[in-house]
């Protein structure tokens, strides 16, 4: 008697729920469904409460969220809350502005409902998808210019790494040099073709003066001798254009001499440009290409066409 009595006992205990720990999100939502369908509104909003009503929440997927927001509305409803039952739309379209529950599993009272809050919040919502389209237009231009930027920064390490620094090292006795040479080597060619020019031209007229004053000098020894009237002044006038020349050339290409000494560089640098090390280069895409195939075989052959991509 005892035994039977223990046993009623343990048959008439209620059984305790199990806990929802664990199981996923789609899973907590079906073990809720199941109050809704069965009609107890009470403990369907009671659990969905617990699942979702505070923080933190025990359904994350946005999904899963959306779908429990709608059985939860229903849920209200059926328990005459249709305040909180409002509320929980008005979250679940604030999350999806374009979700539209289904029809074969509410009754009309909520899909009307659920109209009436979407029309409530069009103003909102489109200013919401407004915004988030702002936002999207906002991030691809954000990401744009960042993709441009790297563009160009890379463009400009590969452009300082084709490049690299010759450094000419110059000389002072070439400075010495007239003739604008070391106006030239210390990278000043305006002032080398100046001195070069002048120099040149006065170097010139002091030779041509010389080779006139030799002619008139053999002149003197013809026979008949010319006439002394005739020819003195102009071996003067040949004479004197040698000296001058000659000292005037003496004298610029001092000048120019010691300008280049004073204004001497002593190293040039120069930036010259290289190819590009193998692994700096950039990847380069696989081409086409396409080869004749011919394999032997017994009694004949087969030809083909290998490519590759």
């Amino acid at each position: 008697m005892l035994g039977l009595l223990l046993g009623l006992a343990c048959l008439s205990k209620p059984a305790l729920a199990q806990p929802a720990a664990g199981l996923s999100d789609d899973a907590k939502l079906a073990r809720v469904i199941t109050l809704y369908e069965t009609g107890k509104y009470g403990d369907c909003v009671k659990d969905f409460a617990g699942l979702i009503g505070a923080e933190p929440r025990k359904i994350n997927d946005p999904e899963v969220l959306e779908r429990a927001r709608m059985y939860y509305a229903a849920c209200l409803i059926g328990n005459g809350q249709t305040a909180d039952a409002e509320e929980q739309m008005r979250a679940a379209l604030r999350q999806n502005p374009t979700m539209r529950p289904d029809s074969l599993v509410f009754p009309g009272p909520v899909i009307d409902r659920f109209l009436q809050v979407k029309d409530a919040l069009k103003v909102e919502l489109a200013a919401a998808e407004a915004k988030k389209r702002e936002a999207a237009r906002a991030t691809a231009a954000a990401a744009a210019a960042r993709a441009a930027a790297e563009k160009r920064r890379v463009a400009r390490l590969e452009e300082l790494a084709s490049r690299e620094v010759e450094i000419e090292k110059n000389n002072r006795w070439v400075a010495a040099i007239p003739f604008g040479v070391g106006q030239f080597q210390n990278r000043d060619p305006i002032l080398g073709y100046l001195f070069l020019g002048s120099e040149v031209l006065l170097a010139g007229t002091a030779i041509g003066a010389m080779v006139i004053q030799l002619d008139l000098n053999a002149r003197a020894d013809d026979d008949p001798p010319p006439d002394p009237a005739d020819l003195n002044p102009k071996l003067d006038t040949a004479h004197q254009a040698m000296v001058i020349s000659t000292w005037g050339f003496l004298g610029v290409a001092a000048v120019g001499v010691l300008q280049a000494q004073l204004a001497f560089v002593p190293e040039l640098r120069r930036s010259v440009k290289k190819p590009l090390s193998p692994e700096l280069r950039p990847a380069e895409k696989p081409g086409v290409s396409l080869a004749p195939l011919v394999h032997p075989a017994p009694g004949g052959g087969a030809l083909g066409v290998l490519g590759r991509f």
